[in-house]
């Protein structure tokens, strides 16, 4: 808030730098006569000189200071990276500094790097900056070319939201008990976030290879992931989608996540799409044995008759319609075709032999016949 015939802050820096320059141009007034007003000086003493140059001193430091007081206050913020390009001077990295908010004033940066003579030794590279650190912590880092240290985690497409905090627990210092249950809130700033059904981020992951840089929180790891399916899905119409199978994008999303765990290859995901459709339509329960190993918690090679009577809301062998939520986070191959299923009549569908197709029918008996050939 400002007080009656307070001078906005634009005018006070740039009334700031005009002192300075007056005061710089009083301090060499002196010695702006040439060699014979510089000879008199001499022979007056060295003490006159020192007493210049600790002025000056002075005088940078009291902009610097003015400069530093009339900006700071605004409040901490993550951290920030500048890149520092080949070629590019004090002026321009103290402009792209402010405007990241790694610094309060351009102007105080650049008298405080001139001062200690760094204006010309900055080097080139990415950095990372604390929103608190000082000037001085920012100039040291600049020349002496540091490094930021990262790590990078690659999420396979299919993973869990637990399986994906233990791969980033082991790529990072971040205990996977802490990813997990960073993923396991919502309030993200997302509006695919706001559907009332949404209780985790279960399946909206996104799986890719991530670069992060050390010391980053549980929570930042997760925010980046999210944005990331919000940058791959822009191309999706999840409005159409709605108004063609009657689901929401979290549903939609659900069915993904169970074309990606059933799928074996890519050109089929339309067709298990077109299946699960089919079923819902029916009325049948999918019978989706993905959603029995998701309620298990752990995978099994092959289920049997008692694994099917798990009690879960994720049995969709116990309970029709789609399971509650997303069993893993799909790719966006599954989750086109979750948006645009194979127009099929196909209710069935049965692993064949060698493991990487499947077989697909509308026929009950032809399923078994199928499903036997296979070995299952």
């Amino acid at each position: 808030m400002r007080g009656k015939g307070a001078k906005p802050l634009g005018r006070r820096r740039k009334q700031g730098a005009e002192d300075l320059e007056s005061r710089l141009d009083a301090l060499r007034e002196p010695y702006a006569d040439g060699p014979s007003r510089r000879v008199r000086r001499k022979r007056s003493g060295l003490v006159p000189t020192l007493v210049g140059l600790l002025l000056l001193a002075a005088v940078l430091g009291a902009v610097y200071l003015i400069y530093a007081t009339a900006t700071r206050g605004e409040e901490a913020g993550e951290p920030v990276r500048v890149t520092v390009v080949e070629g590019e001077t004090l002026s321009d990295v103290a402009d792209k500094l402010r405007e990241a908010g790694a610094i309060q004033s351009a102007t105080g940066f650049r008298l405080q790097a001139r001062f200690e003579g760094a204006g010309t030794e900055i080097k080139a590279g990415e950095y990372t900056f604390q929103p608190d650190a000082s000037n001085g912590e920012i100039l040291r880092k600049l020349t002496s070319g540091e490094p930021v240290p990262t790590f990078t985690v690659t999420i396979p497409e299919g993973f869990t939201l637990q399986q994906t905090a233990q791969r980033v627990a082991s790529r990072s210092d971040i205990p996977a008990g802490e990813i997990a249950a960073a993923a396991r809130e919502t309030d993200y700033g997302y509006a695919f976030l706001e559907d009332p059904e949404i209780r985790t981020t279960e399946g909206f992951l996104f799986p890719k290879k991530y670069e992060f840089e050390e010391g980053v929180e549980a929570s930042q790891v997760v925010s980046r992931m999210l944005e990331q399916y919000f940058i791959e899905t822009q191309s999706l119409d999840y409005a159409e989608a709605r108004r063609e199978l009657g689901l929401s994008e979290y549903e939609l999303v659900t069915v993904a996540s169970l074309i990606e765990w059933e799928a074996s290859a890519v050109e089929e995901r339309p067709k298990v799409a077109s299946v699960i459709y089919n079923r819902l339509a029916e009325g049948m329960p999918l019978q989706i044995d993905a959603t029995v190993q998701y309620a298990r918690g752990e995978p099994k090679e092959r289920l049997s008759l008692q694994d099917l009577e798990v009690d879960s809301p994720y049995n969709t062998y116990k309970h029709p319609g789609l399971p509650p939520g997303p069993i893993c986070s799909p790719s966006l191959e599954s989750l086109r075709a979750a948006l645009q299923p194979a127009e099929t009549e196909y209710l069935y569908y049965v692993l064949k032999r060698d493991g990487e197709k499947h077989y697909f029918t509308d026929d009950y008996d032809e399923f078994l016949a199928a499903k036997e050939e296979a070995g299952h």
